[in-house]
């Protein structure tokens, strides 16, 4: 099995950005309101910086996500913009590529786990990484009504603690605006088979 955090701690470059970091909003939001609007956002880009920590390994890299539907297209490159790890998703396969090989599966988390031995539950994250809850999980609201925290109980994603910080408003395609978060730490606590694993997302850009 390939072990990808040797490939990206000796690829990686560590690129320091300087960018403002959203407020979030002035008054309290109607928590119904915006988890409806989150749900409707299916297409969409993020662009910024993610650090993976599983025991003793770790690597800082660009990153680049657009999914659409459940589609996705997972990139993550070095300073100079040369891609290190793809990630395409459809509902046809699923294909990793990665130090110069080529990995396919019908599914994403056996892949994933093929080449990096991670258990990444990855249709749930398309939602949390939004700041949507699942049903079924434990979270918590800021004092402006907005995902604080998030704790999964899904099958088969158990274990998963997220958090968020850093809320922007985005625009939509309808001309209407929802808050996303910029900054979201996504924790998996040690098993018997597997250290901790923790996620770093700090997001620049959303597009919808």
């Amino acid at each position: 099995m390939i072990r990808l955090f040797s490939v990206l701690i000796a690829l990686c470059f560590l690129l320091s950005a300087c960018t403002t970091a959203p407020k979030g909003p002035q008054t309290a939001v109607n928590l119904t309101a915006q988890l409806e609007k989150v749900a409707e956002v299916s297409t969409w880009q993020m662009r910024g910086k993610i650090a993976f920590r599983q025991g003793k390994d770790a690597a800082s890299l660009n990153l680049v996500w657009k999914n659409d539907s459940g589609d996705f297209d997972f990139r993550l490159t070095n300073f100079l913009g040369v891609s290190l790890v793809k990630l395409t998703v459809t509902d046809e396969k699923s294909v990793l590529e990665a130090d110069g090989e080529t990995f396919s599966n019908a599914l994403p988390e056996p892949l994933i786990y093929q080449v990096t031995g991670m258990v990444i539950p990855v249709a749930p994250l398309l939602s949390w990484v939004k700041g949507l809850p699942l049903e079924g999980d434990k979270f918590t609201l800021t004092e402006k009504g907005l995902v604080d925290t998030l704790e999964s109980y899904c099958k088969g994603c158990r274990n998963w603690q997220v958090s968020y910080g850093n809320y922007g408003s985005v625009l939509m395609g309808n001309e209407e605006s929802v808050w996303l978060p910029h900054s979201i730490t996504l924790t998996q606590n040690e098993t018997p088979d597997m250290p901790k694993t923790q996620l770093k997302i700090k997001i620049y850009q959303w597009t919808l």
